[in-house]
Protein backbone atom coordinates (compact mmCIF):
# COMPACT_ATOMS: atom_id res chain seq x y z
CA UNK A 1 0.00 0.00 0.00
CA UNK A 2 0.95 3.23 -0.88
CA UNK A 3 0.97 6.36 1.81
CA UNK A 4 -1.81 8.49 1.42
CA UNK A 5 -0.47 11.89 1.06
CA UNK A 6 2.45 10.91 -1.99
CA UNK A 7 0.67 12.27 -4.96
CA UNK A 8 3.34 12.15 -7.84
CA UNK A 9 4.27 13.92 -11.02
CA UNK A 10 4.04 11.81 -14.69
CA UNK A 11 7.90 11.67 -14.05
CA UNK A 12 7.77 9.76 -11.01
CA UNK A 13 5.54 6.91 -11.35
CA UNK A 14 5.80 3.90 -10.15
CA UNK A 15 8.64 5.55 -8.29
CA UNK A 16 6.64 6.28 -5.31
CA UNK A 17 6.73 4.13 -1.89
CA UNK A 18 4.88 1.24 -1.36
CA UNK A 19 4.71 -1.35 1.39
CA UNK A 20 2.49 -3.58 3.66
CA UNK A 21 0.37 -2.69 6.56
CA UNK A 22 0.59 -5.48 8.96
CA UNK A 23 -1.98 -4.91 12.05
CA UNK A 24 -1.00 -6.30 15.69
CA UNK A 25 -2.35 -6.82 18.80
CA UNK A 26 -0.81 -5.55 22.02
CA UNK A 27 -1.42 -8.57 24.67
CA UNK A 28 -1.12 -6.31 27.23
CA UNK A 29 -3.50 -3.25 26.28
CA UNK A 30 -5.39 -4.81 23.73
CA UNK A 31 -4.76 -1.85 21.24
CA UNK A 32 -4.56 -2.50 17.52
CA UNK A 33 -1.39 -1.49 16.47
CA UNK A 34 1.03 -0.80 13.17
CA UNK A 35 3.79 -3.16 13.31
CA UNK A 36 5.76 -1.22 11.09
CA UNK A 37 8.04 0.98 11.47
CA UNK A 38 7.96 3.97 8.79
CA UNK A 39 10.02 6.67 9.32
CA UNK A 40 7.53 9.83 8.47
CA UNK A 41 9.69 13.04 9.68
CA UNK A 42 10.32 14.32 6.23
CA UNK A 43 6.84 13.20 4.95
CA UNK A 44 5.21 15.31 7.14
CA UNK A 45 7.48 18.17 6.79
CA UNK A 46 5.48 18.42 3.49
CA UNK A 47 1.79 17.16 4.23
CA UNK A 48 -0.63 19.34 2.91
CA UNK A 49 -3.57 17.86 3.59
CA UNK A 50 -6.76 20.52 5.34
CA UNK A 51 -11.05 20.42 5.71
CA UNK A 52 -10.66 23.99 5.93
CA UNK A 53 -12.88 24.65 2.49
CA UNK A 54 -15.70 22.10 3.91
CA UNK A 55 -18.25 23.68 5.53
CA UNK A 56 -19.14 20.63 7.21
CA UNK A 57 -15.93 20.84 9.33
CA UNK A 58 -15.58 24.37 10.04
CA UNK A 59 -19.66 23.64 11.70
CA UNK A 60 -18.19 21.06 13.57
CA UNK A 61 -14.68 22.90 14.84
CA UNK A 62 -17.29 25.86 15.72
CA UNK A 63 -19.41 23.42 17.84
CA UNK A 64 -16.86 21.60 19.80
CA UNK A 65 -14.79 25.09 20.68
CA UNK A 66 -18.34 26.15 21.91
CA UNK A 67 -18.62 23.17 23.54
CA UNK A 68 -15.70 23.02 25.40
CA UNK A 69 -15.81 26.62 26.56
CA UNK A 70 -19.34 26.16 27.91
CA UNK A 71 -18.77 23.11 29.53
CA UNK A 72 -15.11 23.02 30.72
CA UNK A 73 -14.05 27.01 31.18
CA UNK A 74 -16.79 29.14 31.35
CA UNK A 75 -15.63 30.87 34.27
CA UNK A 76 -11.71 30.75 33.21
CA UNK A 77 -10.62 33.78 31.83
CA UNK A 78 -8.25 33.67 28.62
CA UNK A 79 -7.88 29.49 29.21
CA UNK A 80 -4.90 28.29 27.11
CA UNK A 81 -5.15 25.41 24.59
CA UNK A 82 -2.45 23.84 22.65
CA UNK A 83 -3.84 21.82 19.77
CA UNK A 84 -1.44 19.33 18.66
CA UNK A 85 -1.05 18.53 14.91
CA UNK A 86 -3.33 21.90 14.35
CA UNK A 87 -3.03 22.02 10.47
CA UNK A 88 -4.20 24.75 9.14
CA UNK A 89 -4.89 26.64 12.37
CA UNK A 90 -8.71 26.71 11.54
CA UNK A 91 -9.52 25.19 14.88
CA UNK A 92 -7.65 26.95 16.61
CA UNK A 93 -9.24 30.30 15.29
CA UNK A 94 -12.17 29.27 16.70
CA UNK A 95 -11.02 29.02 20.11
CA UNK A 96 -9.26 32.19 19.80
CA UNK A 97 -12.58 34.02 18.72
CA UNK A 98 -14.39 32.61 22.37
CA UNK A 99 -11.04 34.07 24.54
CA UNK A 100 -9.00 31.51 24.39
CA UNK A 101 -4.99 31.81 24.23
CA UNK A 102 -4.28 29.69 21.66
CA UNK A 103 -0.41 27.67 20.35
CA UNK A 104 -0.53 25.07 17.26
CA UNK A 105 1.99 21.89 17.24
CA UNK A 106 2.44 21.26 13.37
CA UNK A 107 5.23 19.40 11.73
CA UNK A 108 3.85 20.43 8.24
CA UNK A 109 5.78 23.80 7.40
CA UNK A 110 3.44 24.82 4.32
CA UNK A 111 0.93 23.90 7.23
CA UNK A 112 2.54 26.39 9.52
CA UNK A 113 2.87 29.14 7.11
CA UNK A 114 -0.74 29.15 6.42
CA UNK A 115 -1.58 29.45 10.06
CA UNK A 116 0.84 31.92 11.00
CA UNK A 117 -0.58 34.37 8.30
CA UNK A 118 -4.27 33.45 10.06
CA UNK A 119 -2.84 34.95 13.51
CA UNK A 120 -2.71 31.60 14.95
CA UNK A 121 0.99 31.34 16.65
CA UNK A 122 2.23 28.03 15.57
CA UNK A 123 5.58 25.80 16.26
CA UNK A 124 7.01 24.03 13.31
CA UNK A 125 7.62 20.48 15.43
CA UNK A 126 6.74 17.35 16.51
CA UNK A 127 4.53 17.06 20.00
CA UNK A 128 7.06 14.38 21.41
CA UNK A 129 8.62 14.24 24.86
CA UNK A 130 11.01 16.82 24.22
CA UNK A 131 8.30 19.67 22.85
CA UNK A 132 8.23 20.91 26.93
CA UNK A 133 11.54 22.78 26.37
CA UNK A 134 10.47 24.28 22.81
CA UNK A 135 6.97 25.27 24.54
CA UNK A 136 6.91 29.72 24.83
CA UNK A 137 6.98 30.22 28.94
CA UNK A 138 3.10 31.12 28.59
CA UNK A 139 1.98 27.92 27.07
CA UNK A 140 4.13 25.66 29.77
CA UNK A 141 1.22 24.98 31.35
CA UNK A 142 -2.35 24.58 29.94
CA UNK A 143 -5.76 24.45 30.37
CA UNK A 144 -6.40 21.97 27.75
CA UNK A 145 -4.49 20.20 24.92
CA UNK A 146 -6.23 18.78 22.10
CA UNK A 147 -5.87 16.71 18.73
CA UNK A 148 -8.13 16.01 15.90
CA UNK A 149 -7.43 12.71 14.03
CA UNK A 150 -3.57 13.38 14.94
CA UNK A 151 -3.15 11.08 18.24
CA UNK A 152 -3.10 7.85 15.97
CA UNK A 153 -0.46 9.55 14.22
CA UNK A 154 1.53 9.96 16.92
CA UNK A 155 4.52 6.48 17.29
CA UNK A 156 4.64 6.85 21.26
CA UNK A 157 1.56 7.56 22.60
CA UNK A 158 2.48 6.61 26.11
CA UNK A 159 5.11 9.18 25.78
CA UNK A 160 3.28 11.70 24.45
CA UNK A 161 0.44 11.69 27.00
CA UNK A 162 3.13 11.34 29.76
CA UNK A 163 4.26 14.53 28.57
CA UNK A 164 0.38 15.75 27.94
CA UNK A 165 0.16 15.05 32.39
CA UNK A 166 3.24 17.20 32.79
CA UNK A 167 2.08 20.39 30.85
CA UNK A 168 -1.44 20.28 31.79
CA UNK A 169 -2.87 22.16 34.78
CA UNK A 170 -4.47 20.15 37.61
CA UNK A 171 -7.29 19.27 36.37
CA UNK A 172 -6.85 20.23 33.02
CA UNK A 173 -8.75 18.99 30.42
CA UNK A 174 -7.61 16.82 27.17
CA UNK A 175 -9.62 15.96 24.13
CA UNK A 176 -8.46 13.37 21.40
CA UNK A 177 -10.28 12.59 17.84
CA UNK A 178 -9.63 9.66 16.70
CA UNK A 179 -10.58 7.05 13.93
CA UNK A 180 -13.12 4.67 15.99
CA UNK A 181 -12.14 0.99 15.31
CA UNK A 182 -15.48 0.23 16.36
CA UNK A 183 -16.93 1.85 13.19
CA UNK A 184 -13.95 0.83 11.03
CA UNK A 185 -14.87 -2.61 11.77
CA UNK A 186 -18.86 -1.99 11.34
CA UNK A 187 -18.09 -0.28 7.81
CA UNK A 188 -14.85 -2.21 6.53
CA UNK A 189 -13.25 0.47 6.14
CA UNK A 190 -9.89 -0.93 5.45
CA UNK A 191 -8.67 2.06 3.75
CA UNK A 192 -8.38 3.50 7.51
CA UNK A 193 -5.05 1.12 8.06
CA UNK A 194 -2.43 3.12 6.93
CA UNK A 195 1.35 3.61 7.18
CA UNK A 196 0.38 6.99 8.77
CA UNK A 197 -1.59 5.41 11.34
CA UNK A 198 0.43 3.95 14.68
CA UNK A 199 -2.39 3.00 16.54
CA UNK A 200 -6.22 1.82 16.20
CA UNK A 201 -8.56 2.30 19.08
CA UNK A 202 -12.15 1.84 20.33
CA UNK A 203 -13.73 3.28 23.27
CA UNK A 204 -12.62 0.71 25.49
CA UNK A 205 -9.08 0.46 24.38
CA UNK A 206 -8.42 4.04 24.68
CA UNK A 207 -10.08 4.00 28.26
CA UNK A 208 -7.48 1.78 29.12
CA UNK A 209 -4.49 3.61 27.81
CA UNK A 210 -6.13 7.15 29.06
CA UNK A 211 -6.38 5.39 32.59
CA UNK A 212 -2.58 4.20 32.93
CA UNK A 213 -1.47 7.58 31.69
CA UNK A 214 -3.34 8.65 34.79
CA UNK A 215 -6.50 10.39 33.11
CA UNK A 216 -10.31 10.09 33.96
CA UNK A 217 -12.66 9.91 30.98
CA UNK A 218 -15.55 12.62 31.13
CA UNK A 219 -17.14 11.69 27.90
CA UNK A 220 -17.22 10.29 24.68
CA UNK A 221 -20.12 12.17 23.90
CA UNK A 222 -19.34 15.89 23.91
CA UNK A 223 -20.84 16.24 20.27
CA UNK A 224 -23.59 14.22 19.16
CA UNK A 225 -22.98 12.11 16.44
CA UNK A 226 -24.72 14.23 13.36
CA UNK A 227 -21.95 16.82 14.54
CA UNK A 228 -19.06 15.08 14.71
CA UNK A 229 -16.86 14.11 11.65
CA UNK A 230 -16.90 10.46 10.10
CA UNK A 231 -15.80 7.68 11.61
CA UNK A 232 -14.63 9.65 15.07
CA UNK A 233 -14.25 8.68 18.39
CA UNK A 234 -14.29 12.04 20.31
CA UNK A 235 -12.94 11.86 24.10
CA UNK A 236 -12.61 14.33 26.40
CA UNK A 237 -10.82 13.27 29.76
CA UNK A 238 -9.75 15.20 32.61
CA UNK A 239 -6.08 14.96 34.04
CA UNK A 240 -5.77 13.32 37.45
CA UNK A 241 -2.80 11.61 40.41
CA UNK A 242 -3.36 8.67 39.79
CA UNK A 243 -3.77 5.74 37.62
CA UNK A 244 -7.38 4.18 37.05
CA UNK A 245 -8.33 0.95 35.39
CA UNK A 246 -10.92 0.62 32.79
CA UNK A 247 -11.26 -3.10 31.44
CA UNK A 248 -10.22 -4.58 28.06
CA UNK A 249 -10.76 -7.97 27.10
CA UNK A 250 -7.79 -8.84 24.73
CA UNK A 251 -9.11 -11.86 23.91
CA UNK A 252 -12.84 -10.02 22.61
CA UNK A 253 -10.22 -7.21 20.36
CA UNK A 254 -8.14 -10.28 18.46
CA UNK A 255 -11.44 -12.27 17.57
CA UNK A 256 -12.83 -9.28 16.24
CA UNK A 257 -9.96 -7.90 14.17
CA UNK A 258 -9.74 -11.36 12.74
CA UNK A 259 -13.10 -11.05 11.55
CA UNK A 260 -12.46 -7.64 10.36
CA UNK A 261 -9.44 -9.28 8.14
CA UNK A 262 -11.94 -12.10 6.52
CA UNK A 263 -14.45 -8.74 5.97
CA UNK A 264 -12.33 -6.69 4.47
CA UNK A 265 -11.28 -9.22 2.03
CA UNK A 266 -15.20 -9.74 1.15
CA UNK A 267 -15.37 -5.62 1.20
CA UNK A 268 -12.86 -5.56 -1.45
CA UNK A 269 -14.59 -8.19 -3.79
CA UNK A 270 -17.94 -6.38 -3.49
CA UNK A 271 -16.37 -3.22 -4.52
CA UNK A 272 -14.61 -5.18 -7.77
CA UNK A 273 -18.10 -6.40 -8.71
CA UNK A 274 -19.89 -2.89 -8.37
CA UNK A 275 -17.26 -1.53 -10.75
CA UNK A 276 -17.83 -4.42 -13.21
CA UNK A 277 -21.47 -4.26 -12.79
CA UNK A 278 -21.14 -0.21 -14.15
CA UNK A 279 -17.90 -0.81 -16.47
CA UNK A 280 -20.02 0.53 -19.55
CA UNK A 281 -20.73 3.87 -17.23
CA UNK A 282 -17.83 6.78 -16.68
CA UNK A 283 -17.14 6.43 -13.02
CA UNK A 284 -15.44 8.88 -11.36
CA UNK A 285 -13.97 8.96 -7.68
CA UNK A 286 -14.16 12.46 -5.45
CA UNK A 287 -11.94 12.44 -2.98
CA UNK A 288 -7.98 12.32 -2.94
CA UNK A 289 -8.05 11.75 1.01
CA UNK A 290 -6.84 8.72 2.78
CA UNK A 291 -10.26 7.06 2.61
CA UNK A 292 -10.06 7.39 -1.82
CA UNK A 293 -6.55 6.69 -2.30
CA UNK A 294 -6.34 3.99 -0.06
CA UNK A 295 -9.38 2.28 -0.69
CA UNK A 296 -8.37 2.24 -4.65
CA UNK A 297 -5.15 0.89 -3.82
CA UNK A 298 -6.27 -2.27 -2.70
CA UNK A 299 -8.35 -3.22 -5.66
CA UNK A 300 -7.25 -4.82 -8.25
CA UNK A 301 -7.95 -2.73 -11.31
CA UNK A 302 -8.17 1.32 -11.66
CA UNK A 303 -8.70 1.61 -15.09
CA UNK A 304 -12.66 1.07 -13.89
CA UNK A 305 -12.02 5.26 -12.93
CA UNK A 306 -11.77 7.80 -15.39
CA UNK A 307 -9.89 10.04 -12.82
CA UNK A 308 -10.31 11.29 -9.38
CA UNK A 309 -11.49 14.74 -8.19
CA UNK A 310 -11.33 16.89 -4.88
CA UNK A 311 -12.17 19.94 -3.68
CA UNK A 312 -8.10 21.12 -2.73
CA UNK A 313 -6.29 18.74 -5.02
CA UNK A 314 -2.82 19.26 -3.46
CA UNK A 315 -1.34 20.50 -7.04
CA UNK A 316 -1.83 20.13 -10.62
CA UNK A 317 -0.87 17.86 -12.77
CA UNK A 318 -0.78 15.08 -10.18
CA UNK A 319 -1.57 11.52 -10.43
CA UNK A 320 -2.97 9.30 -7.09
CA UNK A 321 -0.17 6.95 -5.76
CA UNK A 322 -0.38 2.83 -7.18
CA UNK A 323 -3.19 3.28 -8.89
CA UNK A 324 -1.63 6.21 -11.27
CA UNK A 325 -5.49 7.80 -11.31
CA UNK A 326 -4.79 11.46 -12.66
CA UNK A 327 -6.24 13.99 -9.55
CA UNK A 328 -8.26 17.19 -10.81
CA UNK A 329 -9.56 19.61 -9.41
CA UNK A 330 -13.71 20.14 -9.26
CA UNK A 331 -13.61 21.95 -12.30
CA UNK A 332 -12.64 18.95 -14.92
CA UNK A 333 -16.36 17.53 -13.98
CA UNK A 334 -17.65 20.26 -16.32
CA UNK A 335 -15.14 19.38 -18.64
CA UNK A 336 -15.18 15.94 -18.72
CA UNK A 337 -18.64 14.67 -16.97
CA UNK A 338 -19.11 11.61 -15.05
CA UNK A 339 -22.25 9.48 -15.49
CA UNK A 340 -21.83 8.05 -12.11
CA UNK A 341 -19.53 10.01 -8.93
CA UNK A 342 -18.42 7.46 -6.29
CA UNK A 343 -18.03 9.57 -3.16
CA UNK A 344 -15.38 8.14 -0.83
CA UNK A 345 -15.12 11.63 1.57
CA UNK A 346 -18.45 10.28 2.87
CA UNK A 347 -18.62 12.50 5.59
CA UNK A 348 -19.25 15.41 3.72
CA UNK A 349 -21.51 13.18 1.42
CA UNK A 350 -24.76 15.84 1.55
CA UNK A 351 -22.45 18.37 1.23
CA UNK A 352 -20.87 17.30 -2.01
CA UNK A 353 -24.15 16.57 -3.40
CA UNK A 354 -25.47 19.85 -3.41
CA UNK A 355 -22.41 21.70 -4.23
CA UNK A 356 -21.75 19.68 -7.83
CA UNK A 357 -25.42 19.77 -8.42
CA UNK A 358 -25.63 23.86 -8.18
CA UNK A 359 -22.12 24.30 -9.74
CA UNK A 360 -22.47 21.11 -12.79
CA UNK A 361 -26.06 20.24 -12.59
CA UNK A 362 -25.57 16.70 -11.46
CA UNK A 363 -28.31 14.66 -10.04
CA UNK A 364 -28.65 12.99 -6.94
CA UNK A 365 -28.83 9.75 -8.34
CA UNK A 366 -25.50 10.17 -9.95
CA UNK A 367 -23.98 9.87 -6.58
CA UNK A 368 -23.46 6.59 -4.49
CA UNK A 369 -21.01 6.67 -1.67
CA UNK A 370 -18.50 4.07 -0.87
CA UNK A 371 -20.18 3.58 2.69
CA UNK A 372 -22.60 1.49 0.49
CA UNK A 373 -20.74 -1.00 -1.25
CA UNK A 374 -18.40 -1.37 1.90
CA UNK A 375 -21.54 -1.89 4.00
CA UNK A 376 -24.20 -3.10 2.60
CA UNK A 377 -26.68 -2.96 5.60
CA UNK A 378 -25.83 0.83 5.43
CA UNK A 379 -29.64 2.68 4.83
Amino acid sequence: MPLTDEFISNEKIGKEFLGDIEIGICSTCGCSQNLNDTDMDVYYNDYTYSVQSSGFAIQFMKSLALKVKNKFFKKIRSPRVIEIGSGTGEQLLEFKKLGFEVLGVEPSKKLVEHAVSMGIPTLHDFFDENIYEKLPDNFKQADLIMSSYTFDHIPQPVSVLNKIHEILSPGGIMIHEVHDLDLIKKRNEYCLFEHEHYTYLNEKTMSSLLGKSKFKVETYHLLSQKEKRANSLLVTARKIDFQKKYKVDINHELDQLNLLNFNVNQAIQRIQTWLQENSKLSIVAYGAGGRGIMTIAALNDFSAFKYIVDKNPKAKNIFAPKSHLQVFGLEELEKDRADIILVFSFGYYKEIVEELGKRFNYKPGQFISILEILEPSHG
